[in-house]
């Protein structure tokens, strides 16, 4: 049986720092997460927080790491992302540290993201 892929971008699996907030939250602190893949036009990412309803508006800023000829002191790119899904993911983890019971949460961006300076 072959599988027709239906996305529109391929997905990196890409591990990478995120933090973000909800636009509609009074909240000044973002929450923090790590991406699981990332794509031109979205990403998944896990995080502890668990309070997403589908539709909200996310503030995301991904942490770039220094590398060596092409972005030496690294960086961050950010842009704001509309959530698709979410759900509840159980079980140990040992590449995170994130906790065991986790959200899941599929985001597409509103509009390509931008480099940070």
């Amino acid at each position: 049986m072959v599988s027709t892929e239906k996305r529109k971008y391929k997905r990196l699996p890409i591990k990478l720092d995120l933090s973000y907030r909800n636009v509609d939250s009074a909240a000044k602190e973002p929450h923090t997460g790590c991406t699981v893949n990332v794509s031109p036009g979205g990403l998944y990412f896990e995080t502890a927080a668990d309070a997403f309803k589908t539709g909200s508006l996310l503030k995301v800023e991904l942490s770039i790491p220094p590398t060596a000829g092409l972005l030496e002191s690294g960086g961050s790119i950010s842009g704001l992302g509309k959530v698709l899904r979410t759900h509840i993911i159980s079980g140990s983890r040992t590449d995170t540290e994130l906790p065991s019971v986790r959200s899941g949460i599929a985001l597409e961006f509103c509009r390509p993201l931008k480099f940070c300076t």
